[in-house]
């Protein structure tokens, strides 16, 4: 039998050797054939040392449960003396404690929200290898128990470095505008994580654009997660089970993104019973079915559409519009599936998809319309299997596609279309192998075939439009990007873990093969304190091309290029966590500072047309740099529960076709953010919630003096005059500080023999009038005029935009 220094000896070796030499398409495919080759003898030959392994599921739904600990102990009660192993579920709720000695053990399973599962293990042998699937019952949240609320990892772990977990109820009970939980609003809550304005649903985290994050739903990459022009997010609360944000330096398991990981895993559907919930807002009604197809086969399905056009339509239909009047309808839906297949106690499959559709149209005149939809379609067939006790596989074939079309009708036989698509086919295999009690490796590779298109259409046949046709259809962009990584959490000593990875990331265009080292460390101190810091490379290849700081679905997804380099970053990350009063309450204070290089933007000089992709020559690249520190303090016990984070930050670009060169902050820099979430069960009736948030304004480019230019041969008092504006840098001025109060009250009650709840919520309870934007009016008071007149004497005066002011909503929910 090999020792297990000896096999750790060899697979290092093997490692070190693989990557110092020259990568090619071939060799990458050669080793890693010989790496799982080499997994699978490995496992072999640990295969006599006695494994308990299994699967952590709710005992009514049947749902997995994810990152719960599972401890193994010599006594009864568990104390850090008596601990034999301890591990966490990973997100298919799958665990392994490797090599344990015969002898008889007590093992415990705890998770916040969970009723703690006990049980007694006997080993015989020394090569006994026992499964044991365990179900957990839902702890009822009442005061003095534990809720569930923003759950953060074990104290002594490299995972809990800048991540967050939150469950789906805690999104759901969080006030929310007109009615509809969102998951990225919740997350703007976050220490090191801003809206861009109050309009938009999107993360900017820790400096990065929206673009920067990887978004992940059950695995799949969604590249525009927003309704409404960015109002909503395109995720369903209900539909999902576990959210994790990741918000920097990241394990080598994610790649393609500089900045964060927000990673989203939908629910699998209740063994127990046909179920559902639904609910209706003043905007939108909701629909959850999900229950047993078979003993081995569950379901769900959830659905959400919006009803702004169907008032309108009813208000045309009593009252139609006269002959020119503009017309306006716009709504928007989703849709998630899931189907979960046991197939044995090693093997299950998944099936789930995303489909979501935004769809708004406008009258412009008697005979003329404008169009707009956009929308996503997401799909993974996903296998797993447990080769063996200590190692777990899955294996997924994944299919994207976000699509925005454009359609302006002239009438007289005339339109005009423009069309954008990203689709994306990828195929991923990953494997984490427990060798060792002190090491759980991770590796895997994945490929993507990448699609752009952007096109142009008219019904017209002239010569003109024959030539807007033929130039647009001709950008279309392919490309393949690949990467393969290896990472060990390493549990070096009862006090000091690390997670040592390295990525390989691919891609076509250019030829590219970027290495991307990731590391990370924690050191526990003193027993509720551990220090903690990570450092990670990553490289970005495809750029979101945005116009005036908006992201709007019109954006461009553009590619790297032979000639435009990816965006790459560096993270480092150091911090400390600590567990507070019986570790009701967790404190960590995190540090960051991220360099980021070969960010793209549009030149300022940019003339943009409808047609096809923007061209290499509009666009301009530069630098960037992002530090701050975050305290994060959080409640996870008793009736109340919440918590309260800080950030003092500083984002900053630099691009020498922009501002003259010089250093510049983006709009949604912000020096200091502030936010306090609560939420309180009065009793089994009474749900209350209120959260408060304050930001430093947002960087404004404002127009800072005017001038009038005369000219030639005229006089001051006499001639023709031009007025002239004269602005501060680019977003040399702060809007005014932006807070804002929102607060939620849930009424509970059962009738007609089924749970029902009412809840009322307020958007901006005391009425804040904060600034969207503000703009120079030209005109008098009763009128408005944004470009100086020339003939007439211009007194310019500032004026603010307020989107909401105070927002009242009432929303009723069943669960059947």
């Amino acid at each position: 039998m090999v020792s297990a220094s000896l096999e750790k000896k060899i697979f290092t070796t093997y490692f070190i050797k693989s990557m110092s030499q020259n990568f090619s398409m071939t060799y990458l495919k050669r080793s890693l054939a010989f790496a799982s080759l080499f997994l699978l003898c490995a496992i072999r030959l640990f295969a006599q040392n006695a494994v308990i392994s299994g699967s952590v599921n709710e005992s009514a739904s049947g749902e997995v449960v994810i990152g719960v600990n599972v401890i193994l102990s010599k006594e009864e009660k568990i104390t850090a003396a008596s601990t034999v192993r301890g591990a966490r579920t990973n997100k298919f709720g799958f665990y392994s404690l490797p090599n344990i000695a015969p002898g008889t053990y007590f093992l415990e399973v705890r998770g916040i929200g969970y009723k703690t599962y006990k049980k007694q293990v006997t080993i015989a042998k020394p090569d006994e290898s026992i499964r044991l699937n365990i179900g957990l019952t839902v702890q009822s949240a009442k005061s003095g128990e534990v809720t569930v609320s923003a759950e953060r990892q074990e104290i002594n772990s490299t995972k809990t470095i800048s991540t967050v977990a939150i469950s789906s109820d805690f999104i759901k009970k969080m006030p929310a505008i007109l009615g509809e939980a969102d998951v990225f609003r919740t997350l703007q809550f976050l220490p090191g994580i801003k809206a861009g304005n109050e309009l938009s649903s999107g993360l900017y985290v820790r400096g990065g654009s929206p673009d920067q994050n990887l978004i992940l739903l059950d695995g799949v990459t969604v590249y525009n997660p927003s309704h409404l022009f960015g109002f909503f997010s395109t995720f369903n609360a209900d539909a999902i089970q576990d959210v994790r944000v990741i918000k920097g330096a990241f394990p080598a398991e994610y790649g393609s993104r500089l900045s964060s990981v927000v990673d989203m895993t939908m629910r699998e559907g209740t063994k127990e019973k046909f179920s559902g919930t639904g609910n209706v807002s003043l905007i939108a009604a909701r629909l959850t079915v999900e229950g047993p197809i078979t003993e081995d086969v569950t379901f769900m399905v959830s659905g959400r559409r919006t009803y702004f056009d169907l008032p309108l339509a009813v208000a045309n239909l009593v009252n139609p519009p006269g002959a020119g009047a503009p017309g306006f309808g716009y709504y928007f839906y989703d849709l998630n599936a899931k189907l979960n297949y046991k197939i044995s106690d090693n093997d299950r499959l998944f099936l789930s998809g995303y489909f979501g559709r935004d769809d708004l149209t406008l009258g412009i005149g008697a005979d003329a319309s404008f169009g707009i939809n956009w929308g996503n379609a997401t799909g993974n067939l996903r296998w797993t299997h447990i080769v063996s006790p200590s190692l777990f596989t899955n294996f997924s074939a994944i299919f994207t596609d976000y699509a925005y079309r454009q359609d302006i009708d002239f009438g007289n036989d005339f339109a005009f279309n423009t069309f954008s698509n990203v689709r994306d086919f990828t195929v991923r295999g990953e494997a984490q192998w427990f060798p060792a009690p002190e090491h759980t490796i991770k590796t895997g590779i994945e490929g993507t075939f990448h699609r752009f298109q952007t096109a142009l259409g008219t019904s017209g046949t002239s010569a003109f439009e024959q030539f807007l046709r033929n130039s647009g259809n001709a950008a279309v962009q392919e490309s393949i990007e690949g990467g393969a990584y290896i990472q060990d959490e390493w549990q070096i000593s009862p006090i000091l873990s690390t997670n040592l990875g390295f990525r390989l990331s691919y891609f076509s265009r250019g030829n590219r093969w970027l290495p991307e080292p990731r590391a990370s460390v924690s050191l526990q101190v003193a027993e509720d304190v551990a220090v903690k810091g990570a450092f990670a490379v990553a490289n970005q290849f495809l750029h979101l091309l945005v116009l005036n700081g908006f992201s709007l679905p019109n954006d461009t997804w553009f590619p790297a290029t032979e000639t435009i380099n990816p965006a790459s970053g560096v993270q480092y990350v150091l911090g400390v966590e600590t567990q507070l009063f019986d570790k009701e309450y967790l404190f960590s204070v995190e540090g960051y500072y991220k360099s980021l290089r070969n960010l793209l933007e549009f030149r300022d000089d940019v003339q943009l047309t409808a047609i096809g992709a923007p061209r290499e020559d509009q666009l301009t690249s530069g630098n960037g740099q992002a530090y701050g520190v975050e305290l994060f303090l959080n409640k996870r016990m008793g009736a109340l529960t919440g918590w309260i984070g800080y950030t003092l930050s500083w984002t900053e670009r630099t691009f020498a076709d922009l501002n003259g060169g010089k250093m510049f902050y983006p709009r949604y820099d912000r020096r200091h953010d502030i936010s306090i979430v609560a939420q309180y069960q009065l009793n089994d009736s009474w749900d209350f919630g209120a959260t408060w948030t304050f930001a430093t304004g947002q960087a404004f480019t404002m127009p800072a003096a005017q001038f009038d230019f005369s000219g030639v041969g005229s006089t001051p008092t006499s001639g023709f005059r031009t007025p002239r504006t004269l602005y501060t840098e680019r977003n040399g001025f702060r809007l005014p500080d932006y807070h804002r109060l929102d607060v939620s009250a849930t009424y509970k009650w059962t009738g007609f023999g089924l749970p029902w709840n009412l809840t009322l919520s307020v958007y901006n309870a005391y009425n804040r009038q904060n600034p969207f934007t503000w703009f120079v009016n030209y005109g008098s008071t009763a009128e408005t005029r944004l470009i100086p007149d020339a003939t007439r004497p211009s007194i310019p005066r500032v004026q603010q935009i307020t989107v909401f002011g105070i927002l009242p909503n009432i929303s009723i929910g069943v669960r059947f």
